[in-house]
């Protein structure tokens, strides 16, 4: 057996060109940098879990560069995939400049960046699965030297309706790729089971799981004016507080600020604008003093600084997302520090067992169950990129880890029925209305879709964020208060102008828990039969 030392003394050997770039300014490797790298030179699979920045991202990427010129691949080689446009922004921010030094040229794909050229080509691509459904549909040969694929923090996409379509979509590429066998690596948060996820999306493939003991040291408080009193006892500087819904960051926001002034304090979820949320992340990380309050949009991978504290200001939804949450705190310690606001004597007993469960940083896998609407999303991406028609036997070998002979059957007569499929000479095509939904690209996503209003500034003309639902004149949103000025119902805007005094926040959409499509699905495959009404 080699010891630690040795290894490292291997691997630097090996890491003749990607050594440098990666790991100087570290001089040492982490447990799991130790164990994956040897295996992702030698050709092999890997699902890697382990905890937050434990350095998965570098065990990766490093070795897979060192591939690239080794073995001489040439044009969009590597492809990045992960849930968010603010993890594909951030991952970028974290390998260009390393990439770059070994002369590997990479770029992002994603809803805010939509351009990509056919002729400049980045090596190494980071993109999301609904971008990827898009880029495959539409440049499908930019991926013909395609070598290797990088899944990232897959916990949040498995056993989900982008989780499905990102299966599929994996499909695709091999048909597409020159090389068939193309690698295929999986980063995951610590998993009590790693391999029953990674067994969706690889073949053949070696588990390097790499957990550790959790150092947890939490208390409980009943209000926040107890949480304000232990902060300030304690010391801590840098503070996340975590809600479970955007209108309790707002709520909580405003309230954090009359106690904290003068210091920072910002809001972060998914119905801010692009440029608050960085702002946000960016006063987090360059402030000395600062409390954010998010949702879950900063559970995973973006760069927000050493954290001193995580706060729970509402019990989490589910144990994985607790030990996300948990994972985002001093990364730099051996010791996370967490605070969690409660109600009642319930939330503390089960917070109590919670904490009890994450103690060994291992996440708990549920039962899977596909979502067959990703079914549909699929039928109609393939047919879109093949308009000269797909045999039925084609569309099975697709769909068939999501449905069975006889659903597929179903669900493409019920289709052809409601006009959005022709049948001919034994082959399936897309109907014109299907086209034209895909020419103006709404095949490509299954994440449901609602009228959303953009808030707008009156004086500065800055997108503050979106609301989808119900909203007073006076409403809060950004950690701020606004009054509607007027509402621009033809291109979805509201304009408004700061306001002093209290308000509640919008009432924002909530995502369902199935994909858009399955409103098209034949009744006899619905789980939920009654949902357009109920749900």
């Amino acid at each position: 057996m080699y010891s630690d030392l040795e290894k490292l003394k291997e691997i630097r050997k090996s890491l003749k060109h990607s050594w440098m770039p990666f790991f100087t300014k570290f001089g040492k490797l982490t447990p799991v940098q130790l164990e994956t790298i040897p295996k992702i030179l030698s050709g092999v699979n890997v699902i890697l879990a382990s905890p937050t920045a434990s350095g998965k991202t570098e065990a990766v990427v490093a070795p897979v560069a060192e591939r690239f010129i080794n073995e001489k691949w040439t044009g969009l080689s590597i492809l990045y995939i992960v849930p968010t446009r603010a993890l594909a922004n951030d991952t970028l921010s974290r390998v260009q400049g390393p990439l770059s030094d070994m002369e590997i040229k990479s770029s992002l794909r994603h809803g805010d960046k939509t351009y990509l050229s056919d002729f400049n080509l980045p090596n190494f691509l980071i993109t999301t699965p609904e971008s990827l459904d898009s880029l495959i549909c539409r440049k499908s040969k930019i991926f013909s030297n395609l070598q290797t694929i990088i899944l990232d923090e897959i916990h949040i996409l498995d056993n989900t309706y982008r989780g499905d379509q990102l299966r599929l979509l994996l499909w695709r590429l091999k048909e597409i790729a020159n090389n068939k066998n193309f690698s295929i690596h999986i980063l995951s948060a610590t998993l009590y089971d790693p391999s029953q996820i990674a067994q969706r999306y690889i073949d053949k493939f070696e588990v390097v799981k790499v957990g550790e003991e959790r150092q947890i040291e939490y208390n409980i408080v009943n209000s926040l004016e107890e949480a304000y009193y232990l902060i300030k006892k304690e010391g801590f500087r840098k503070i996340l507080f975590f809600c479970n819904m955007r209108e309790s960051v707002e709520i909580l926001a405003t309230e954090i600020k009359k106690l904290w002034h003068p210091y920072p304090v910002v809001a972060h979820h998914g119905s801010l604008s692009k440029h608050e949320r960085e702002e946000a992340e960016k006063i987090m990380k360059e402030s000395d003093i600062a409390i954010c309050v998010a949702t879950s949009t900063l559970e995973i991978g973006i760069d927000i600084g050493d954290i001193d504290l995580i706060v729970l200001a509402e019990i989490p939804w589910s144990i994985s997302s607790l030990l996300q949450r948990i994972g985002r705190g001093n990364r730099r310690k051996n010791k996370t520090y967490t605070l969690t606001l409660t109600t009642s004597p319930n939330e503390v007993n089960l917070i109590e067992a919670m904490f009890k469960t994450i103690s060994s940083g291992v996440l708990p896998i549920s039962d899977y169950c596909p979502d067959k609407s990703v079914v549909i999303q699929q039928i109609f991406s393939y047919l879109y990129q093949n308009p000269q028609g797909v045999v039925e036997e084609t569309i099975f070998q697709l769909t068939s880890p999501l449905c069975s002979i006889n659903e597929l059957i179903s669900i493409l007569y019920h289709l052809e029925d409601k006009g959005w499929l022709e049948h001919r000479v034994h082959k399936w095509f897309a109907s014109q209305n299907l086209m034209d939904l895909g020419t103006i690209g709404k095949i490509h996503s299954n994440i449901p879709d609602e009228r959303k209003f953009s808030v707008i500034d009156v004086n500065s003309g800055k997108d503050i964020g979106y609301i989808v639902g119900v909203f007073d004149r006076v409403f809060a949103l950004a950690g701020r208060i606004w009054i509607v000025e007027s509402i621009d119902n033809n291109n979805n805007k509201i304009i408004v102008r700061n306001f002093k005094g209290k308000a509640l926040p919008p009432i924002f959409k909530r995502c369902k828990n199935y994909g858009a499509f399955y409103y098209l699905l034949p009744d006899e495959l619905k789980k939920y039969p009654f949902y357009e009404d109920n749900l």
